[in-house]
């Protein structure tokens, strides 16, 4: 043996009987089934460890619900104008007989005037009303359009089909 080392023997606890009850001790735990709670502790643990990506993807999913159910319902008057659903049909087209000035003013009073819109053109139930379609027939509509029913149009909005002129820097105005 090296000079100055303690040799105690063969079992390091063969002279203190309290580490030898606490050995015996740990390993009747380990020959014996583990209480409920303990097991119960463990699975939560494994739970969390293996969980813990999956609140990620509830998160994303309940977003994209979210999200579906709001695009949904803000364009709810669009989807179920191109579905053509019986219970709420399309705005039916206007008259082929009608003037320029009428078909602007039915497509102006179907956008913006529900109420003067069966009034003057005596449409009756609900209709489902494409915006985007109904601003672009009115838009081709008004080049063609009076002055009487401009004005009448413009108490809606600005109009925004008729671009302004410039005159080119080119041709030079005489007095």
């Amino acid at each position: 043996m090296v000079k100055g080392s303690k040799d105690y023997g063969a079992s390091l606890l063969q002279n203190n009987p309290a580490r030898e009850m606490l050995l015996e001790k740990m390993r009747s735990k380990l020959a014996t089934t583990p209480p409920p709670a303990l097991e119960q502790a463990l699975r939560r643990r494994v739970s969390r460890r293996t969980s813990l990506f999956s609140w990620g993807w509830k998160a994303g999913l309940a977003l994209v619900f979210v999200a579906a159910n709001y695009l949904l319902i803000s364009h709810k008057d669009v989807i179920i104008s191109r579905i053509g659903l019986e219970s709420v049909p399309a705005l039916p087209k206007p008259e082929k007989k009608m003037d320029v000035d009428e078909q602007a003013l039915y497509w102006t009073y179907a956008l913006y005037d529900i109420r003067k819109f069966r009034q003057h053109f005596g449409v009756q139930g609900y209709y489902a009303i494409n915006s985007k379609d109904a601003r672009k027939q009115l838009e081709a509509l008004l080049p063609q359009v009076g002055p009487a029913t401009l004005g009448m149009i413009s108490a809606y909005g600005p109009i925004v089909a008729f671009k302004s002129v410039q005159p080119s820097q080119d041709v030079r105005v005489e007095k």
